[in-house]
């Protein structure tokens, strides 16, 4: 005697179920012996979790398309670069230290066909293109059996030590620079790609359950990762979004899926019935159930969403929960939503029962088979039987026969995806900024800015060029890229004293930046908002006018800021615009050189050549800033004397409304008096005055000249100061 119980996967189990059976061998699922339930959770999207190097953990299979965190399987030690920066004019140095590390990454425990794009820490590292956002070397081992030892691992373990990994394909990632990553190895994550098409279930069962014949049906999902460590969790997994029937067919265990119809139905003729008991009212008991509403909820791998956790949703509940089912595959979402329909139907199976007896002893009506009843309506599933003297009592559970495929569409939902564009080329600016308000320098002031044209653009490395066009050291590696673009139309003349409502600026950003360019009231321009270089002339703006194309119109305009109102005219289109925040570098003043102009270079990953920048002429920020507020006194007995008010780089917030900081180490002017252009005579002065009497004016209006003007100038350590102009009485 011997009672067989079905569960919906299980392995195989043999022997005699008693000598009336003669040659009879049932193979079945049996929940009770190697089936029994363990402490374990169900089928979990782990796939995307923090990649891992845990010592003896499971490596998945991969089938068609997923995207999963591989296992860290060898790794070296960190190398360090020491890089020296600053120091030598009595300035203290800064030594800063870069990381770089090799490591492999176990993909798949079968062959690939090969990788696609790979993300670290979530943020894109490969494209479609293959093309890295960050410094590393890279290869790829696809797992066949024949597949070579490493080079790299090779030379580090030596070739006694190192396996080749056959049939595990994995990754090698070569001196990857860990700088942008915390110089540390970063999380990552895969797109695999081991087979090409849809994957299709049927085979992948089989193939698991050992089975010569796969399931009918043509049932298939975009990629799943089988993380199981044993056949049953594998089937499990499987099951848990396509249910299995498996069944015994001469020995070997025949699949099947639940929710096709079964074309070998058998048939249980009336005759064949016996009483259940001599109680019985008739040959069978059949029991009904009240369903109990029930939401079902699917999650699954969105392959139109980077491959994140998708959910759909079927039903719903009086309790207003729902069951949630786990199922480990990367499916469209219009296939989720069928899936999650199917299981919903599923779920209802089983409402109906029977218990009979019968005369007979059918090899085929083993646990899982559908059988039909002559004279009575529908499909029914074998639940269990019992052999005794008596006869054979079967349990018989209802069953929907084929449930109709009802194609859906379905939104798979919107994302912030990481952008996979083309890297493209870099651009580059130099700019000559002043002096940080209130804070003199005694070195020149040269910012870096960089940006790409393309979404995939990743930041570039500047290099100082040397005099022959070689390229030097490098000065930065500017990860953000600037806001920056052309002038469109040139902008007019203005003055620094008001605010200019004639003129507006109209710019084109080398890439879309809806919010970088943002409007600003008064108070927070006076904090220093909204500050752009526009050619030399650094200006603030209030409003923003987005055009379309990438273009904006930039009115309330504020001009000449910090000293730069000498470049208010003169601008022209196409002059560079840059936003002067924190994405721009500076450059080191110790690279700068003697040299008045400054020279740099760009490549990112993207760039087949560097790309080069000029500035011919540099030190705004060393210089003192030009006098204000001249004023030209004629004298009764024909002298003229000059007046002026000076500037000071230390005292821009003039915050005891008195008077402001000399600035420099003396104060001193030098005004240049010019006939028609032509320099006649320099004057060295220390005071903020220089009267010129009768005699020299009379010298200076010999010839009925058209102009007399005189330029003044601050004195500083390092340059003089743009000069103030003033035209002198004829």
């Amino acid at each position: 005697m011997a009672t067989l119980v079905l569960s919906t996967v299980g392995t195989l189990v043999g022997g005699p179920l008693g000598g009336a059976l003669g040659a009879l061998i049932g193979r079945t699922i049996d929940q009770t012996v190697l089936f029994r339930p363990k402490d374990r959770e169900g089928p979990r999207l782990t796939d995307l979790a923090v990649q891992s190097s845990q010592y003896g953990s499971a490596v998945a299979r991969v089938h068609g398309r997923v995207r999963i965190a591989g296992t860290v399987i060898w790794a070296t030690d960190l190398k360090e670069r020491r890089i020296r920066e600053g120091g030598g004019k009595g300035r203290p140095g800064t030594t800063r230290y870069s990381y770089s590390v090799s490591f492999a990454v176990a993909l798949s425990s079968r062959p690939i066909a090969g990788v696609g794009r790979i993300w670290a820490e979530g943020n894109l590292l490969r494209g479609q293109d293959g093309v890295f956002t960050s410094e590393t070397g890279f290869r790829l081992h696809h797992g066949h059996g024949d597949q070579p030892c490493d080079p790299l691992i090779a030379a580090a373990e030596g070739m006694d030590m190192c396996p080749a990994y056959r049939g595990l394909a994995y990754a090698v990632f070569e001196d990857m620079a860990l700088e942008e990553f915390g110089n540390r190895i970063p999380s990552l994550t895969f797109e695999v790609l081991a087979d090409e098409g849809e994957v299709a279930l049927g085979p992948l069962v089989a193939e698991i359950a050992g089975s010569e014949s796969p399931p009918a049906g043509g049932l298939g999902v975009t990629g799943w990762s089988l993380a199981a460590a044993s056949r049953r969790e594998a089937l499990e997994a499987i099951s848990t979004g396509f249910p299995l029937a498996l069944r015994d067919a001469g020995g070997d265990v025949q699949p099947a899926w639940r929710e096709l119809p079964d074309d070998a139905a058998v048939l249980i003729p009336r005759s064949a019935l016996l009483p259940a008991s001599a109680e019985a009212s008739g040959l069978f008991h059949h029991q009904r159930l009240a369903p109990v509403p029930e939401a079902l909820a699917l999650r699954y791998y969105e392959p139109e969403r980077d491959y994140q956790a998708g959910l759909r949703r079927s039903g719903t509940s009086a309790s207003g929960h729902a069951r949630q089912v786990d199922v480990p595959a990367v499916m469209e979402a219009g296939m989720a939503q069928n899936r999650v329909e199917r299981l919903a139907g599923l779920a209802r199976d089983g409402l109906e029962r029977i218990e009979l007896r019968l005369a007979m002893i059918d090899p085929a009506m083993l646990p899982g088979r559908a059988v039909e009843i002559e004279g009575v309506a529908g499909s029914w599933r074998v639940r269990r039987w019992h052999w005794s003297a008596e006869g054979t009592d079967v349990e018989l559970v209802s069953q929907r026969r084929g449930l109709a495929v009802v194609p859906v569409s379905s939104d798979p939902g919107r994302s912030i995806n990481a952008p996979d564009d083309p890297i493209g080329t870099t651009r580059l600016a130099l700019f000559d900024l002043p002096s940080p308000l209130d804070r003199p320098m005694a070195h020149s002031h040269i910012a870096l800015g960089v940006a790409g044209a393309s979404g995939g653009w990743r930041g570039a490395h500047v290099y100082a060029v040397e005099a022959d066009g070689s390229l030097g050291e490098a000065l930065d590696f500017l990860r953000i890229g600037a806001t920056m673009g052309m002038v469109l139309s040139p902008l007019g003349t203005g003055t620094p004293l008001l605010r200019d409502d004639l003129n507006t600026l109209t710019v084109q950003l080398v890439r879309d930046a809806p919010f970088a360019l943002v409007n600003a009231d008064d108070d927070a321009l006076s904090r220093g908002a909204n500050m752009a270089m526009v050619g030399a002339e650094l200006i603030q703006f209030a409003r923003v006018q987005a055009l379309g194309d990438w273009q904006f119109r930039l009115s309330g305009l504020w001009r000449g800021r910090a000293g730069t109102e000498d470049e208010i005219a003169g601008h022209a289109s196409g002059e560079v615009f840059v936003m002067v925040n924190e994405a721009l570098g500076l450059v080191d003043p110790d690279r700068i050189g003697a040299g008045p102009g400054f020279r740099a270079a760009a490549q990112g990953r993207g760039d087949d050549a560097p790309v080069l920048a000029d500035l011919p002429r540099h030190g705004r920020a060393v210089r003192p800033l030009s006098p204000v507020h001249g004023r030209v006194e004629q004298g009764a007995s024909g002298e003229v004397t000059i007046r002026w008010t000076r500037r000071s780089r230390a005292g821009f917030a003039w915050r005891d409304e008195l008077d402001v900081p000399i600035g420099e180490d003396i104060e001193a002017y030098r005004v240049t008096v010019l006939v028609d252009g032509v320099v006649r005579a320099d004057h060295d002065v220390a005071e903020l005055a220089l009267t010129l009497d009768t005699v020299t004016m009379a010298t200076l209006r010999e010839g009925a000249p058209t102009v007399i003007e005189a330029a003044v100038s601050q004195r500083g350590g390092l340059g003089l100061s743009p000069p103030l102009r003033l035209f002198l009485p004829l």
